[in-house]
């Protein structure tokens, strides 16, 4: 878990900070998409690796958020993210994973 992150700032919306950002792939029905979660005061990111330009990045506002769960072993482990009736699965490592849900919690949640 990289704490502060400064993946991709120029992908933020315009003003927002990285809280926190995790390595994670998307799992979709086009495959496997490598990048990175960010979590902002006002939403979540998924930062495609693949496509510099934004087509394929998620981004999640808190008011649309409807809830996070992290399921995996020791080691691979995947977070499921739901918002507006729809949800995306991502896998990386279970602990920063389980970290990364836990911030979005407490930012939800003070």
């Amino acid at each position: 878990m990289v704490e502060h992150g400064k993946g991709h700032p120029d992908r933020l919306a315009q003003g927002e900070q990285a809280i926190t950002e995790v390595a994670a792939d998307r799992l979709d029905e086009d495959g496997r998409h490598e990048g990175r979660l960010v979590l902002t005061p006002d939403r979540i990111y998924f930062l495609d690796n693949e496509h510099s330009s934004g087509g394929h990045d998620d981004v999640i506002d808190h008011t649309r958020f409807q809830g996070a769960e992290v399921t995996g072993d020791d080691t691979v482990g995947t977070l499921a993210l739901n918002w507006s009736d729809q949800g995306k699965v991502y896998e990386g490592n279970t602990l920063e994973l389980r970290t990364f849900k836990d911030a979005i919690d407490d930012q939800l949640n003070p």
